[in-house]
């Protein structure tokens, strides 16, 4: 629709407005809601506080944003960067006098935030094999043994925004260890058994190294002007997970924080956590950016001179979708001889995409749903009782509602998590969306890299 029905239509308004004055001091002077160069100077002061960076990540407790691993999902993690079928590798010890080849067998994992043991630490109990093997290589006597080892993890720095979680096996401890071989129990002689436990840890520590878990690179959005890192993690025993905090340098809100710790549904290995907030402040950035088109001309395409301007006002959980997401916006007319703004809200729908079985994604859509709001002023309160003008400008909307949702998709399927000298595949497998979190919950594969 042209500018020239918008305007037709708004001089019908402003003619039975200014039946008393002359239409030219309407609408430059008297009336303040009708003057452009007023909603031009408010319309800028709104965008200048939209999408706002930090000089830097802050450092405070609450977080927008968390990735969970549950226990399952550290387990799969040091399967797949020990090469093992056990998270807890084999190896030859030598040990009084003998060459000793442990050969693991099973694997329980469990995670512990208990200061006697280790405060944040992965527990595991490792079945075993033990054999004692001669220097030309046979076997002289064979046992079995079961040990609980803890390994403590740590959040590390590395090069930029980018930062690590760490298994650190090089101060791994040996917390519990039983030993039979050819009738003789350890258990039976605690004294033995707790020296055997302290020279064990001692020759594991000496041959092992930080093993990285996942690595979690600086965020590829936009212009790549936004940061986010993992910036602290806790244990939660109880629930089975590690949450790891993860901070932005967008200016968002004290209200937007997640509460942390609790148990994943189901059998997941990991989840993405993140507030709303963080979604709104995100697609603010977008529009800061031009990566979401701000101004429109009066078709509706994407024009940085257009008379037609948008800003976000809010973004939330909708009443009725179970995963639909409510878009609050404002459409501004900044130019010509009839200005204001108008209040909208439309729908977007996040859903799960299953068609790829291996490595599915969460889609982001835009719905036809779109309702003008009251509060309207100017040109913007025409749209509040009249259908037909709506819809007439319904490009503008959708143009940008499409926008939206492309960034909002690529925000949602954060995938910046690498495994060093690893190929790591994710597969979402559910979503659930509150008041104030939006879960998406991943399995994944980690994969030998090429050449590898």
């Amino acid at each position: 629709m042209r500018h020239s029905l918008a305007l037709r239509s708004g001089l019908v308004h402003v003619l039975a407005l200014c039946a008393a004055c002359d239409l030219e001091s309407c609408v430059r002077g008297d009336q303040e809601e009708l003057d452009c160069s007023d909603r031009e100077q408010q319309f800028d002061d709104t965008v200048a506080r939209e999408g706002v960076l930090l000089d830097a990540i802050p450092d405070k407790p609450s977080f927008p944003m968390a990735l969970v691993i549950t226990e399952r999902g550290i387990a799969e993690l040091l399967k797949g960067i020990t090469s093992d079928t056990n998270p807890v590798a084999g190896g030859n010890l030598t040990l009084f006098g003998l060459n000793l080849q442990i050969v693991p067998q099973k694997t329980e994992v469990e995670l512990t935030s208990e200061l006697d043991k280790c405060s944040r630490c992965v527990i595991f109990a490792v079945d075993f094999s033990l054999q004692a093997i001669t220097d030309g290589g046979t076997s002289q006597l064979a046992g079995t043994g079961r040990s609980k080892i803890s390994i403590p993890l740590r959040l590390e720095e590395l090069e930029g925004d980018t930062t690590a979680l760490v298994a650190a096996y090089e101060q791994m401890t040996i917390l519990d260890l039983t030993l039979t071989t050819m009738g003789f129990i350890t258990a039976q002689y605690p004294e033995f058994e707790k020296a055997l436990e302290i020279k064990m840890t001692q020759l594991i520590r000496e041959q092992s190294e930080p093993v990285q878990l996942m690595k979690f690179e600086p965020w590829t959005i936009g212009t790549n002007s936004v940061k986010v890192a993992a910036k602290q993690f806790a244990i939660f025993p109880t629930t089975g997970v590690i949450s790891l905090g993860m901070q932005t340098n967008l200016d968002l809100p004290k209200a937007v924080a997640l509460e942390v710790g609790q148990a994943l549904d189901g059998d997941a290995m990991m989840a993405v956590q993140m507030h709303p907030g963080l979604l709104l402040g995100m697609a603010e950035r977008m529009l800061a950016e031009g990566v979401i088109p701000r101004r429109y001309d009066d078709d509706g395409n994407p024009d940085p001179e257009g008379p037609q301007g948008i800003t976000l006002t809010g973004l939330g959980k909708n009443a009725l979708g179970a995963n639909d997401l409510d878009v609050t916006f404002r459409v501004w007319r900044t130019k010509g001889d009839y200005c204001g703004y108008a209040n909208a809200v439309s729908v977007l729908r996040l859903g799960l995409d299953d068609s790829d079985g291996i490595q599915d994604r969460i889609t982001v859509t835009p719905t036809d749903d779109l309702q003008v709001l009251e509060g309207g002023v100017g040109v913007g309160e025409l749209y509040e009782d009249n259908k037909e003008l709506v819809e007439e400008n319904k490009g503008l909307v959708d143009s940008f509602k499409r926008s939206l949702a492309d960034q909002i998709g690529i925000t949602v399927n954060y995938n910046e998590l690498a495994v060093d000298g690893q190929n790591i595949v994710f597969d979402a497998t559910g979503l659930e969306v509150t008041d104030k979190k939006i879960d998406i919950l991943l399995d994944f594969l980690v994969l030998a890299a090429e050449g590898g």
